[in-house]
């Protein structure tokens, strides 16, 4: 009897712990056509369970039309797969016994196959009845994990704040956050499979310098979250979720969870931009994909790369001045990527930097510089800089092979932005440079000169037309403007700036400069692309003006009077007006409504500004180009003083003569390593033979550079080797 009692103990144990979940039938499967739901047309795992509609009958796997059939056993394989990283593995939602996703199994509905008002589309996830996750997916959403897996983490969001973040949070019902939502998912996607995350990089990279929640590119700016997963570990990332407070930022979540300040908040997001330079993101292999994927687009679909890095406008050649266009401007976090390609040969770049303050009541900036290898990786980081006007250098090693200079907008206080609030409504950072001993992207002798095979330079206006491209003698391309395809520019068309102009016809007066890029299409009359404006296969007549950063394909813009700009993305349109945002109810605009510029939506929120003197942009001192293994800024007045280290290379004792300083002037020598850290701060007596003992000192073998400060400043790089 005690044994029977015992076994029957152990029966019931096991059943309790390996109880199936349940079925929830939602209120909404009572209505018609899901009310002709049945078990027979239905297909359960041990998270799954898929309804299909009469369409395709109860066997989907054999049905007819290939667009609507599918395997719900292979669908649920999948997501079983997906279930277990996502729950099992990365602990995202729990599936406790306790918690409704441990009690019920999430539903699938197949779109498409109900019949006539039932549920169609490509792919949705969310909660039914505020119980359980739900997906509404068509069969050729489910051929492979990438569509269901990003659905997948929609249902588990849902499950957030049903299960584990019940007062509010869980970024429910809240605009700013729907932005979230989906790069959460496409992060999620990218940790299941990886190869993702080099997926959409165009837009991306068009993107870059709008503010990190803006709906130009909610799907892929999720780039952040891999800096938090290398750094903390992906459990920080699940408590944005699970900790997060009603009517709250994502990003305020991370600033509240860490205790930080605004400032310490833009230091991080820094950190994250100065990343995207190489995609130094080792986790999952994220970072060599991501390279891949943008190469890949470098050599074979180049126009694709649209506005990777910024092109600055320049102010004065002979002084290297420069100022980014308002267009490049970078947003709230929003970033800008400028090459620098030096002029000097011992490879040292000096960079005034100055930001227009006046723009706005929250500007601010964060810079630095990021030096990589041949291969694309990052090789180090220059000091993070957040000053309004500084002056910053940084000594190139021998194997790198390119310096950035990257610059974000860094608000003093934080923006939650609506859902498309409007271009105009959106706050701007706008900056000027002066480079000593390099030039920026765009003012290189090797331009684009990957792309100029097979043409050669056209007779009006010396820019670039490939052999397969047809330009008439009257037609002008402007020096640094290239042509490429079959592209067939006729009349008096000009193309203009850095434009980019592939397999289009441009015809009449039509005008294409700035950094603009056309692909295909046909460009008429006396229409005119310019500043930051992408085009795909479009159609241009009359007067049309497309600018800014609007990105179009496949529209038509006709008539009189069409002003297209801003961050628009809008459908074609022969209405007189001025469209610098995607309409939506927030900023009060529909499609093709004919506002002019002075409507309340077109008015900026950003102030105008006048471009800084030279007097305002001269460097401290005068920058030189020094012999390799030495680095100088001297005063111009003062040209007979000098230091001079030896030996250098030094293993141990290092000498530092200061020559005509007076004998009592005092000095502060400041060492910094390769990470622009200081190492050594000293106020000293200037003397014309200091003796530094580096191992005295602690300092490890490496490359340092010395900067002795008085009146003036001198700069020395040291070599210490054992």
């Amino acid at each position: 009897m005690k044994t029977r009692v015992l076994l029957l103990l152990c029966l019931l144990l096991t059943g309790s712990l390996s109880a199936q979940k349940t079925i929830y039938i939602p209120a909404e499967f009572s209505n018609a056509p899901l009310n002709t739901w049945s078990y027979s047309k239905s297909y359960q795992s041990a998270n799954f369970i898929v309804f299909w509609g009469n369409i395709v009958g109860t066997d989907p796997a054999s049905y007819s039309d290939p667009n609507l059939r599918f395997n719900p056993q292979s669908v649920c394989d999948t997501l079983e797969k997906i279930y277990t990283k996502f729950v099992t593995e990365l602990a995202f939602c729990s599936d406790a016994p306790t918690k409704n996703l441990g009690k019920y199994k999430i539903i699938i509905v197949m779109n498409d196959t109900w019949g006539t008002n039932g549920p169609s589309g490509w792919a949705f996830g969310g909660t039914y009845g505020n119980t359980i996750g739900a997906m509404w997916v068509h069969p050729n959403a489910t051929r492979d994990g990438a569509v269901i897996s990003h659905e997948l983490t929609h249902a588990l969001q849902g499950m957030i704040s049903i299960q584990e973040n019940t007062a509010g949070g869980g970024y429910v019902n809240y605009e700013p956050a729907g932005f979230f939502w989906e790069a959460h998912a496409n992060y999620m996607r990218t940790q299941m499979y990886p190869r993702f995350a080099g997926d959409d990089l165009p837009r991306w990279m068009g993107t870059q310098m709008f503010h990190l929640s803006s709906t130009r590119h909610h799907y892929g700016t999720f780039k952040w979250l891999y800096t938090i997963q290398e750094t903390e570990g992906i459990n920080m990332v699940n408590r944005l979720w699970k900790e997060s407070v009603a009517n709250e930022h994502p990003l305020i979540t991370y600033r509240r969870l860490k205790g930080w300040t605004q400032s310490q908040l833009n230091d991080f997001l820094y950190g994250y931009a100065k990343r995207e330079v190489t995609y130094d993101y080792p986790v999952n292999n994220f970072g060599s994909i991501m390279r891949a994927a943008r190469n890949a687009l470098k050599n074979n679909e180049p126009h694709y790369i649209w506005r990777l890095y910024t092109i600055l406008t320049q102010v004065n050649a002979t002084t290297g001045r420069y100022v980014v266009p308002d267009a490049f401007a970078p947003q709230d976090y929003g970033y800008n990527i400028i090459p620098l390609y030096t002029t000097c040969s011992s490879r040292n770049v000096t960079v005034k930097f100055k930001g227009h303050t006046e723009v706005n009541s929250t500007a601010g900036w964060r810079y630095g510089f990021v030096a990589a290898n041949a291969d694309g990786t990052v090789s180090r980081y220059g000091a993070l800089n957040s000053a309004n006007e500084a002056e910053i250098s940084f000594q190139m090693n021998s194997n790198e092979t390119q310096l950035y200079l990257v610059v974000m907008g860094a608000p003093t206080t934080h923006t939650s932005y609506v859902w498309e609030p409007g271009w105009p409504k959106i706050k701007r950072y706008p900056y000027e440079i002066r480079v000593a001993n390099a030039v920026p992207e765009g003012y290189q002798s090797s331009f684009r000169a990957a792309y100029k095979t097979n043409g050669h330079t056209h007779s009006n206006g010396g820019g670039w037309v490939a052999n397969s491209a047809t330009v008439a003698a009257t037609a002008y391309v402007g020096p640094n403007a290239i042509v490429l395809g079959n592209a067939n520019i006729s009349g008096t068309a000009r193309i203009e700036g850095t434009a980019w102009v592939e397999n289009a016809t441009v015809q009449n007066s039509v005008v294409i400069g700035g950094n603009a890029s056309v692909w295909n299409g046909t460009y008429s009359g006396t229409a005119n692309i310019g500043e930051n404006a992408i085009l795909s296969n479009c159609t241009l007549s009359g007067n049309a003006i497309v600018k800014g950063n609007a990105m179009e394909w496949g529209v038509t813009f006709g008539g009189s009077g069409v002003t297209v700009g801003g961050d628009a993305e809008i459908g074609s349109c022969s209405t007189a007006g001025v469209y610098l945002q995607v309409p939506h109810t927030n900023n009060g605009r529909t499609e093709c409504d004919g506002r002019p510029a002075t409507h309340t939506s077109n008015v900026d929120v950003n102030a105008a500004y006048t471009r800084f003197t030279d007097a305002q942009m001269a460097f401290t001192g005068t920058v030189s180009c020094p012999a390799a293994g030495t680095l100088a800024v001297v005063h111009a007045t003062e040209t007979n003083r000098g230091v001079t280290v030896y030996p250098n290379p030094a293993s141990t004792v290092i000498n530092i003569s200061m020559h005509n300083f007076t004998a009592d002037e005092e000095v502060v020598l400041s060492l910094y390593n390769t990470e622009g850290k200081v190492v050594l701060n000293r106020r000293v007596k200037a003397s014309p033979n200091f003796v530094l003992n580096a191992a005295a000192e602690g300092l490890k073998p490496g490359v340092y550079v010395l900067k002795v400060r008085g009146r003036e400043v001198f700069m020395r790089k040291i070599v210490i080797a054992r």
